[in-house]
């Protein structure tokens, strides 16, 4: 398994790092909200169960230092409902 997921980590840095590295700190934000939304799972979470308990704690602690959180959870009733709408909205064809 953890052969698998290095390797899978290693062919997804390769394709999107560099863009990943360009996003501003709001594109991160929408993107840890996103990845929520799709997975139904927290960044956090995901990054904890796929790399460990130090890597998820190495990554929030990042993630607090811009002011972010990888706990954050999508609300699409609440917070999140611009974001939300937008995606309908490119679902639909209409963006």
């Amino acid at each position: 398994r953890r052969k698998y997921i290095n390797k899978m980590d290693k062919l997804l840095r390769d394709e999107y790092e560099e863009e990943l590295k360009k996003l501003t700190i709001s594109q991160g934000r929408i993107l840890i909200k996103l990845i929520d939304r799709e997975t139904g799972n927290t960044s956090y979470y995901l990054v904890k169960e796929l790399k460990g308990n130090f890597s998820a704690f190495l990554w929030q602690s990042l993630a607090r230092l811009f002011g972010e959180d990888l706990k954050d959870e999508y609300d699409e009733q609440g917070e999140d409902k611009l974001i939300e709408e937008i995606i309908i909205l490119i679902e639909n064809g209409q963006l």
